[in-house]
């Protein structure tokens, strides 16, 4: 059996189509691929665009949806802690303190949107979210239960809220200080962390407000403490869709329904940046914003000259550097992140509002980009910039995050008060207490989808084009038999034709004679 490529021409003449026919339809074909093929190719990027939009936008149905609602890649929460080795001598102002560094305790961590509201007069969607983690012994390096020896926050706390009280408020809160606290505590890190731990001053915090107006909202302490699982304790937040517009997709709109707080003045208290998780196209963006609940404030991060690869894909690094955390001390525009009356060199900044009154700073790890007066003040701190770097490496086109290393530290001030004994003789220093670091990083099944994503528009444009060049190639190929004159019957219709005429002249045999 022979198979023949099934051609226009091919096509016409088995159907037993007559010249005029065969020259038709290969004309007809040609023209339609052409034509076709052009204008396919010419609004192909325009319908790729819409694909992104409608994809990668939050609506009901769109992939991006269902991707954000419910966090698709793993992602893991580090914790490093700074062991105290020497409280004791710092309490009596003999040295200053040595801290080493234990760590990681992992956490897989999950986010989960709830209580979701779409308002598209204003292309926003209103949620709360659920974060839950789960301790990975596999990706650590120690237990929940190993005993950590830190400086006493809730001692500390109560210190700076009375420093500037009268003197016989002073006297009761430090016999009360001196009976019940200690000034260093040793805590496991569940403790520490999401189990918490009491506190004897938390037992008498009622009558503590009575004579100094401190409130402490919770039973026990711990830096996640009542946050596993919680819908409520990230606030709640109102978004952009990137429906209307694609620039503004992820971005916070409002958050516990204002779009300015009142933890710091001016433009530092805008609510502004993406959560972090779903960012806009950033092919002209020179820095990127994250809105972090912890913080109370934006970080922002600024674009890196780095080109950087995952899986084939190639993106942009957006990297925190000194100027983020300054308070005004070299960049005069970051002087609403210092408060009144409050002065401390640049790398750190005041979290005391945001965090019921506690001393508490953030930084980058070990100090990284801060002025070297916090390293000088404590022994064992090694910043390390390809280790403590905070960065997100993104695909610029449509903003998807290929790999994402958010970590921050979290310090308290420690600083000598007249009036109460436990701090009499210490010197003034940032005690780190830990930093953590979370990481996600895009999955290779997921990468291949990416990378599907990126190459439509190229792969539609190709593939219509091409079309278009096969149909030009059949014109050129018609132009060229029609000025030969070739359209007649191919060899074996005509060698069929020439045989029936013979058959058909051929005389008659007569019967033999038997």
């Amino acid at each position: 059996m022979t198979i023949r490529w099934c051609t226009p021409v091919a096509f016409a003449v088995n159907m037993g189509c007559s010249p005029a026919c065969k020259q038709g339809t290969v004309f007809s074909v040609g023209t339609l691929l052409l034509l076709g093929g052009v204008l396919a190719g010419l609004f192909w990027s325009d319908v790729a665009d819409y694909i992104y939009r409608s994809q990668l936008s939050l609506s009901p149905s769109s992939t991006g949806f269902r991707m954000w609602r419910e966090t698709p890649i793993p992602m893991y929460l580090q914790i490093y802690f700074f062991n105290w080795t020497n409280p004791d001598e710092v309490k009596a102002g003999k040295a200053k303190p040595i801290v080493y560094e234990v760590g990681p305790y992992t956490y897989l961590e999950k986010h989960t949107r709830v209580n979701m509201t779409w308002h598209p007069e204003n292309d926003t969607i209103s949620f709360q979210q659920i974060r839950e983690w789960h301790f990975d012994p596999s990706k650590s390096s120690g237990s929940p239960d190993d005993v950590i020896q830190s400086l006493n926050v809730l001692a500390a706390t109560i210190a700076e809220k009375v420093k500037n009280f009268r003197p016989i408020v002073k006297k009761v809160v430090n016999v009360l200080l001196n009976v019940e606290e200690p000034f260093a505590v040793k805590k496991t890190v569940r403790e520490l962390l999401f189990d918490g731990y009491s506190d004897p001053i938390l037992n008498v915090a009622s009558e503590l407000k009575k004579i100094t107006n401190i409130s402490i909202p919770f039973d026990k302490f711990g830096w996640f403490y009542d946050r596993n699982m919680s819908s409520t304790y990230d606030g709640s937040f109102n978004m952009f869709t990137g429906q209307q517009n694609m620039s503004n997709l992820g971005n916070v709109h409002s958050w516990n329904y204002a779009t300015h707080t009142s933890y710091f003045d001016g433009k530092c208290g805008d609510v502004k940046g993406t959560t972090g998780e779903l960012l806009p196209p950033l092919v002209d963006s020179e820095k990127l914003s994250v809105f972090a609940t912890d913080l109370c404030s934006t970080v922002s991060l600024s674009r890196s000259e780095e080109l950087v690869q995952k899986y084939g894909i190639e993106g942009v690094k957006f990297q925190g550097d000194a100027r983020e955390f300054d308070n005004g001390t070299l960049h005069p525009e970051y002087k609403c992140y210092s408060y009144e009356g409050k002065t401390m060199p640049s790398g750190v900044r005041d979290m005391s509002k945001c965090r019921y009154g506690a001393p508490a700073y953030v930084s980058f790890p070990h100090f990284l980009d801060a002025d070297p007066w916090y390293t000088n003040s404590v022994d064992g701190l090694h910043p390390n910039r390809s280790i403590h770097e905070f960065f997100v490496n993104a695909e610029p086109s449509t903003g998807l995050p290929l790999e994402v290393r958010a970590q921050l530290q979290i310090n308290v001030l420690l600083q000598p008060i007249k009036g109460l004994t436990m701090y009499e003789k210490v010197p003034k220093v940032l005690m780190p207490m830990f930093y953590f670091r979370q990481t996600a990083e895009l999955t290779p099944d997921l990468g291949s989808q990416v990378k599907l994503l990126l190459n439509l528009s190229r792969i539609g444009t190709i593939t219509f084009y091409g079309l278009a060049g096969i149909g030009g190639l059949l014109l050129a190929i018609a132009t060229f038999i029609t000025i030969r004159g070739h359209w007649g019957e191919d060899d074996d219709t005509v060698a069929l034709i020439n045989s029936k005429r013979e058959s058909s002249n051929k005389p008659a045999s007569s019967n033999p004679t038997v």
